[in-house]
C-alpha cells in the first residue's frame, strides 16, 4: 500500500506520520503558520525531546482540516440537489446518489469530488497522533493547544457521522456506526470548548447534538454560541497560490466551470470569488435554524417561526460583493441554462413562479459570500400553516448553508467507505455496514433532483453568438424541500 495513503489503516508508521506533518507544514501557505524544521524526517523520539512538539504539529492539523472542508464541499454539493456536474473534471456519477459505489470514493485527493473519505480519515488519524502520542509526553503543551487538536478530531468524527453510515477509526477496525461517531465527536468538542475555540466548538456541539436528536443539549449550545457572539461567522481560509479554495476552481476559474447550480439557486452562485476565499464552517445563522427546528419539531410553531425569521434576517444582513461573472451557464451538451433575470422559476409543477432567483450572466453581479436567502422575513413571519413553516425552514437551511457541504446530510444521503479500505481491512467485506451508499426512499431516482424543464430557453447553442431567449418560465422537476416537509425529515 502507498506510504502516503493513510486512513484507518496502519499504512504509515509513527516516524512517517511525523514526516508527513513536517512536510505538510513546510509546503503550506503563510496563513497556516507552518513550523520551521530543518529535517522533515523527524522521529517520535526527536519530538519527545523537542521543546514544544504539540505546538510544532498543530500547523499540520490545520492543513488537514482545510483540506477536509474543501473536499466535503465539492463532494456533498454535487451529490445533493444544490449542484449538477457539466464537464469532465468531476465524476458525473455524483449527480446520481444511488449509483455511488466504494470505487467512486477511492480518490485520495482533497481537491476534487470523491476524496472525502481519505481526507477526513487523515484528519482523524493525525489528530489521534497529536492527542494520544505527543501530548502525553509534552510537558509544555497548553490547554488551548490540546483544545485545538481536540476540535479537529471532534470535527473529523462529526463530518464522518454526517457523511457515512459507518467507518472504522483504528487499524483493521470494524466500522463504527454514525451514532458512535457522534458520541466521540461530542467528547472531543467538549474538551475543545474549554479552549480559545469556544464559539466554534459550541456551534459544532449544537450541530452534533442536533444529529443525535437531543433537543435540550442542541438548544443549550446553540444559545450559548449566540450569547458569546451574536453574529459570528468562522471561515476556513485558503491561499491564492499554493493551497486554494478548490470549489472556486469548479465554480469560476476552470474553463468548463463544471459545477452548475439549480436554476432556483442561481442567485447564490458562485459565493467563492477568488482562490483564497474562506469557506464558512460555523456561523450564527445555523444556530437560529437549530433553535427553529427544535421548536417546530415540538409543535411550537410561533416560537419556531420566530427563530426562522432571525436566521433569515441574519443571512440578509451579510450583504453582497460586486463580481464580474463570465460563466455562460452551459449544460453538458452546450445548450444554455437559465441566465437572464427575466426568467421566473417554480420549485415544482404545483408551486408558484418566483422572480429574482436568476441573475443576468455573463455580467457584473452582486454575489453573497457568506449567506443569502430568497425568503422574505415578513412573509415567513405571517405563515400560519405548519407545513408552510417547515417548507420555509428546509428552504432556509438549503439556501443559507449553500456551498458549505451540508445539504447532502440534510437529505439523509450517506456515502460508502472507499474501496481501498474495504480491500485492505480484513474485518470489512462488501455488503457490510458502511460499504454501500444509503439513499432514503424519498430521494428521486437517478439525477431527477437536478432536472428542470425546459432544458433550455434559448434558440441557439453556447457557441452561437445569436442566442435568443424564447421563454421566461422554468419548472424544477422536484421540490426537495416539499419532499422533506411531507416526509417529516428532522433529527428531532
Amino acid at each position: 500500500m502507498s506510504g502516503i495513503d493513510f486512513k484507518a489503516r496502519p499504512w504509515i508508521g509513527k516516524t512517517a506520520m511525523v514526516s508527513l506533518f513536517m512536510l505538510v507544514g513546510l509546503s503550506s501557505c503563510d496563513f497556516l503558520d507552518p513550523t520551521r524544521v530543518e529535517n522533515p524526517r523527524t522521529t517520535v523520539e526527536d519530538l519527545a525531546q523537542a521543546e514544544e512538539p504539540t505546538k510544532s504539529l498543530l500547523p499540520g492539523l490545520r492543513v488537514k482540516f482545510a483540506q477536509t472542508i474543501r473536499s466535503i464541499v465539492v463532494t456533498a454539493e454535487n451529490v445533493s440537489d444544490n449542484y449538477s456536474i457539466h464537464g469532465t473534471g468531476l465524476r458525473k456519477t455524483l449527480d446520481d446518489p444511488s449509483s455511488l459505489t466504494p470505487s467512486n470514493m477511492n480518490s485520495t485527493s482533497s481537491f476534487g469530488g470523491g476524496g472525502i473519505y481519505n481526507t477526513v480519515q487523515s484528519l482523524r488519524a493525525l489528530s489521534d497522533f497529536v492527542i494520544d502520542v505527543i501530548v502525553p509526553e509534552d510537558q509544555n503543551s497548553t490547554t488551548d493547544q490540546v483544545a485545538e487538536a481536540s476540535y479537529y478530531r471532534g470535527m473529523a468524527y462529526l463530518i464522518m457521522a454526517e457523511t457515512f453510515t459507518a467507518v472504522p477509526v483504528e487499524p483493521d477496525g470494524l466500522p463504527l456506526p454514525a451514532s458512535e461517531l457522534l458520541t466521540r465527536a461530542i467528547t472531543d468538542l467538549t474538551t475543545a470548548n474549554a479552549g480559545a475555540l469556544a464559539v466554534q466548538s459550541r456551534a459544532a456541539l449544537a450541530r452534533a447534538y442536533r444529529w443525535q436528536g437531543d433537543s435540550g443539549q442542541a438548544e443549550s449550545f446553540a444559545s450559548s454560541a449566540l450569547a458569546q457572539d451574536a453574529d459570528f461567522v468562522i471561515q476556513q481560509e485558503y491561499d491564492a497560490t499554493s493551497f486554494s479554495n478548490s470549489p472556486y476552481s469548479y465554480l469560476v476559474s476552470r474553463a468548463l466551470q463544471e459545477m452548475q447550480p439549480l436554476p432556483r439557486l442561481d442567485f447564490l452562485d458562485p459565493k467563492y470569488l477568488d482562490r483564497e476565499a474562506g469557506i464558512a464552517f460555523a456561523k450564527a445563522e445555523e444556530m437560529h435554524l437549530i433553535l427553529a427546528e427544535i421548536d417546530l419539531a415540538a409543535g411550537a410553531m410561533a416560537a419556531g417561526r420566530a427563530h426562522l425569521v432571525d436566521a433569515i434576517n441574519m443571512a440578509i444582513s451579510r450583504g453582497t460583493v460586486a463580481f464580474q461573472d463570465d460563466d455562460p451557464r452551459s449544460n453538458e451538451d452546450l445548450s444554455i441554462r437559465p441566465r437572464d433575470a427575466s426568467i421566473v422559476i417554480r420549485a415544482d409543477a404545483n408551486s408558484p413562479f418566483i422572480a429574482g432567483l436568476v441573475l443576468d450572466r455573463p455580467a457584473s453581479i452582486q454575489a453573497p459570500t457568506v449567506s443569502a436567502t430568497s425568503l422574505d422575513p415578513a412573509v415567513v413571519a405571517g405563515l400560519t400553516d405548519m407545513d408552510d413553516v417547515w417548507h420555509a425552514f428546509h428552504l432556509a437551511r438549503q439556501e443559507i448553508l449553500f456551498l458549505e457541504g451540508r445539504r447532502m446530510a440534510d437529505l439523509g444521503i450517506k456515502l460508502p467507505i472507499m474501496l481501498r479500505e474495504i480491500d485492505a481491512n480484513p474485518n470489512i467485506n462488501p455488503g457490510d455496514l458502511g460499504t454501500t451508499v444509503f439513499v432514503p426512499s424519498y430521494i428521486p431516482v437517478a439525477d431527477e433532483m437536478d432536472l428542470f424543464t425546459p432544458k433550455t430557453l434559448y434558440d441557439g447553442g453556447l457557441l452561437d453568438p445569436e442566442q435568443i431567449l424564447t421563454g421566461t418560465e422554468v419548472t424544477m422537476n422536484v421540490d426537495m424541500n416539499r419532499v422533506l416537509t411531507v416526509n417529516r425529515v428532522t433529527p428531532f
